[in-house]
C-alpha cells in the first residue's frame, strides 16, 4: 500500500494537535439541539394556550351561572313586586289574596331553589332575612286568606291593624331586600366580569411575551452562529485556516458544522503549503542558472587554487601556502553560504512570527538574485532607512514575498533597467515597501488578473502563475496586503504594507462557535 506523500503528513502532523484539541473541546459539550429546544418552547406555548383556553372556559361557565343567579334573583323581585300589588290591593278594595299569594309562593320557591348560592355569596345576609320575611309574608297572607274565608264579612274587608301592620312591614322588607339583591348580584357579575378580563388580559400578555422570547430565543439559536460563520467565511478568504473553537457551554447543529468546517480548513492549509511549496519550486527553477553560476563559480576559483598549492606546495613559503588556503576557505564560505540561502528558502519550516527588520529581509532576497540582475544587466537600489520600524512576521515567508517581486522585476526588464525599493512607515501603525522596475508595464487586459493563481503571461516553462497569488496569501496571514500600479512603457510598482511590530503575536488564533 503506498504511503502518503511527505509534505501531506508533515502538515497533518503540524496541524493535528490544534485540530484535534479543537474538535475534542467542541464535542465535549453537552448537546442541545436547537431541534429540541424548539419542540420544548412550542411544547410549552401549547401547554399555556391549553391553561389558557381553559381558563377561559371556566370564567364562562362561571359567568354562566352568574347570569343565572341575577336571572332568578330578578325574577323573584318581580314576584315579590307583584305580591306587593296584589297585597294593596287587598288592603285598599278588599280583593282576593290567592294572586298575592301564588306570587309570593313562586318568590320564595325561587328563593329555596338557590338559596345555597345566595346565601353563600356577598349577598349571604340579605338573602338569609330575605327567605325570613318571605316565609312570615306568606304564613300572614294565608292566615289571613283562612280568616277571610271563615270569618263574617265585615272581618272579611277589614284585617285586624295589627295584622295590616304586619303584612305591611314584612311586605316592605321583602320589596327592599329583593330589590338589593338584584343590585348586589349586579354588581357582583360585573365585578366577575372586570377581574375576567384582566385575567384573560393577563393570559395573553403572558403568551405574548413567552412567543417574544421563543423568537428571540430561536433568532438567537439561528442568527448568532450564522453571522459568526459570515465571519470565519471572511477569515479564510483572507488566508486564516486556524480552527474554530467554542463558544458556548453547549453544542448544536452548528458545533457539527463547525466540526466539519475545520476538517475543511484543516484541508486547505494542507492545499495551500503544497500550493506554497509549488510557488517555492517555480522560483528555484528560475533561480538555477544563477546558483548554479554563483557555485560554479567558488568551485572554479577553490579547483585553480589548490592545484596551483599542489604544484608548488614544496616550493612555496609559509605565507604564500597560507594565503592559498584562505582563499580556498573564503571561496568554500561564499559557495557554502550560497546553497544555504538556497536550502533555506526551499526547506519546509514552521511559522514562527517574530520582529524583522524589513532592510535584512531585502538585502538577502537581492543576494539571491544578484546573478540574474547581473545577467539582465539590472541596477539594484535600495533606499530602505536604518530607522525604519521592524515588522512581525516569518523571515523565509517574506522573503519568499520579496523574492518573487524581484524575478519579476528583473523578468520585465530583459535589457536592463532599474529596480528600486523604498519603504516608508505610514499612518495606523503598518510600514510599507515599494518595488519599482523601469520594464513595459502591464497591459490592461492583464492587470485584473495578476494575483489570480496560475496565470501568467510568460512563455511555457518560464513561469508557473503561483508566484504573485502565493505572496497574496502569505501577506494576508501577516495581516498585511499587496498593491500595484502600473502603466504600459512607464514600468510597474508593487506596493507591499505590513503591520509594525509591538503588538502582540500575529498567528492567527481560531474563532469560536
Amino acid at each position: 500500500m503506498g504511503q502518503p506523500p511527505r509534505d501531506n503528513v508533515d502538515v497533518q502532523q503540524e496541524e493535528a494537535p490544534e485540530l484535534v484539541h479543537a474538535q475534542e473541546t467542541l464535542l465535549s459539550r453537552p448537546r442541545i439541539s436547537i431541534r429540541l429546544r424548539m419542540v420544548l418552547s412550542l411544547t410549552v406555548s401549547f401547554f399555556l394556550c391549553i391553561i389558557l383556553a381553559a381558563v377561559t372556559l371556566q370564567i364562562l361557565h362561571r359567568v354562566r351561572f352568574k347570569v343565572d343567579d341575577l336571572k332568578a334573583a330578578e325574577a323573584m323581585s318581580f314576584h315579590v313586586q307583584q305580591a306587593r300589588r296584589f297585597e294593596k290591593d287587598f288592603l285598599l278594595y278588599g280583593t282576593s289574596l290567592n294572586a298575592a299569594a301564588e306570587n309570593a309562593s313562586e318568590a320564595l320557591a325561587i328563593y329555596r331553589h338557590g338559596a345555597d348560592k345566595m346565601n353563600s355569596g356577598a349577598a349571604g345576609s340579605q338573602a338569609q332575612e330575605l327567605g325570613g320575611h318571605l316565609e312570615a309574608y306568606i304564613s300572614l297572607l294565608r292566615a289571613l286568606k283562612e280568616q277571610r274565608s271563615n270569618g263574617t264579612a265585615a272581618r272579611e274587608q277589614a284585617p285586624g291593624a295589627e295584622a295590616e301592620a304586619s303584612l305591611r312591614m314584612h311586605g316592605s322588607a321583602i320589596s327592599d331586600l329583593s330589590e338589593k339583591l338584584v343590585v348586589l348580584e349586579n354588581a357582583s357579575l360585573e365585578e366577575m366580569l372586570r377581574r375576567s378580563a384582566a385575567l384573560t388580559l393577563g393570559m395573553l400578555l403572558m403568551l405574548f411575551v413567552l412567543f417574544l422570547a421563543v423568537a428571540l430565543l430561536l433568532d438567537r439559536a439561528m442568527m448568532s452562529p450564522i453571522r459568526r460563520f459570515e465571519a470565519y467565511n471572511r477569515r479564510i478568504a483572507q488566508g486564516d485556516f486556524s480552527p474554530i473553537t467554542p463558544a458556548r457551554w453547549y453544542r448544536d447543529e452548528f458545533s457539527d458544522l463547525a466540526l466539519v468546517v475545520n476538517q475543511m480548513l484543516a484541508a486547505l492549509k494542507v492545499h495551500q503549503d503544497r500550493c506554497v511549496k509549488a510557488g517555492k519550486l517555480a522560483v528555484v527553477g528560475t533561480l538555477t542558472s544563477g546558483i548554479a553560476h554563483e557555485i560554479n563559480n567558488p568551485l572554479n576559483n577553490i579547483s585553480m587554487t589548490t592545484e596551483a598549492l599542489m604544484e608548488g606546495f614544496k616550493t612555496l613559503g609559509d605565507e604564500q601556502r597560507w594565503k592559498y588556503l584562505q582563499d580556498i576557505y573564503f571561496e568554500t564560505e561564499r559557495a557554502a553560504e550560497t546553497v544555504k540561502s538556497l536550502l533555506d528558502f526551499t526547506r519546509k519550516e514552521r511559522i514562527e512570527m517574530s520582529a524583522l527588520d524589513l532592510s535584512d529581509v531585502i538585502q538577502q532576497t537581492a543576494r539571491l538574485v544578484q546573478n540574474e540582475m547581473a545577467i539582465s544587466n539590472v541596477l539594484f537600489e535600495s533606499r530602505v532607512p536604518k530607522d525604519l520600524p521592524k515588522v512581525r512576521g516569518a523571515f523565509n515567508q517574506l522573503r519568499q514575498v520579496f523574492l518573487n517581486l524581484f524575478l519579476n522585476a528583473v523578468q520585465a526588464m530583459p535589457h536592463g533597467g532599474h529596480l528600486l525599493v523604498t519603504a516608508r512607515p505610514e499612518e495606523g501603525g503598518r510600514v510599507c515597501v515599494e518595488v519599482h522596475d523601469e520594464g513595459a508595464g502591464i497591459p490592461p487586459g492583464v492587470f485584473p488578473h495578476v494575483f489570480d493563481p496560475f496565470f501568467t503571461t510568460k512563455e511555457p516553462g518560464k513561469g508557473t502563475g503561483l508566484g504573485l497569488s502565493v505572496s497574496v496569501s502569505i501577506l494576508k496571514k501577516h495581516g498585511g496586503d499587496i498593491q500595484v500600479e502600473s502603466l504600459p512603457g512607464q514600468g510597474t510598482t508593487f506596493r507591499v504594507c505590513l503591520p509594525a511590530a509591538g503588538g502582540e503575536n500575529l498567528k492567527p488564533k481560531g474563532e469560536e462557535t
